[in-house]
């Protein structure tokens, strides 16, 4: 029964970006292009009502994760190269390399995560070893990816865009839940995302050059 309610309320917080876009356009068309930021309030907003949330603590054993962090943030800036990932203006853009990373952190690995990790079937992860990944950073990993599909059609790039999610997660989250903190996965997510922007914007630079 524990496992069913933490399940329910991790998929409801996984889509409660679509649920807000849905309700803001019902409300006004205007207020529903300003989602990202209605959504990433309501996120803080749980985060301060729930002490178990990893959103506010400060990183402990982060010298266990380091090389974990540095290799995450080497891969990441290679491989965002082939995300496929190009937003088109300065408000996407902005929104892309730093809302949606600072929202999402807060979102899965600073609440979905722990709610999760609060099951002993799906929290345990061994103190000694990095490698070990708990069922609730797989689920939460699992989440991310689906939930992409808020804001895309499925199709063969969003599959793409849910695959990057997908590994990313289970990193991001398994440095969340060791550090008992989304503070280390911030910037790796961030990181990702605005170099993944600059790979595309120089792409297409590249392009307008050889036109």
């Amino acid at each position: 029964m524990l496992l069913l309610k933490l399940c329910v309320i991790a998929v409801l917080l996984s889509f409660s970006y679509r649920i807000f876009e849905r309700v803001l356009g019902v409300i006004s068309k205007l207020q529903e292009r300003y989602t990202i930021y209605y959504w990433g309030a309501a996120m803080i907003g749980g985060s301060l009502l729930w002490s178990n949330s990893y959103t506010f603590n400060a990183p402990q054993d982060v010298m266990r994760v380091l090389p974990l962090f540095l290799i995450i943030l080497l891969v990441n800036l290679i491989i965002s190269r082939s995300s496929g990932y190009n937003p088109v203006g300065t408000y996407n853009t902005v929104n892309f390399v730093l809302c949606f990373p600072i929202f999402e952190e807060i979102a899965f690995r600073g609440l979905v995560l722990p709610i999760l990790a609060q099951h002993p079937g799906l929290g345990q992860l061994h103190s000694n070893s990095l490698i070990d990944v708990s069922g609730a950073i797989l689920l939460t990993a699992f989440l991310f990816a689906v939930s992409h599909l808020q804001y895309y059609k499925l199709n063969r790039e969003s599959v793409r865009f849910m695959l990057f999610a997908f590994s990313g997660g289970i990193f991001f989250g398994l440095i969340a839940q060791v550090t008992g903190s989304i503070l280390l996965t911030i910037p790796l997510h961030i990181a990702f995302n605005g170099s993944a922007v600059l790979y595309a914007r120089a792409a297409s630079a590249r392009k307008h050059l050889q036109a």
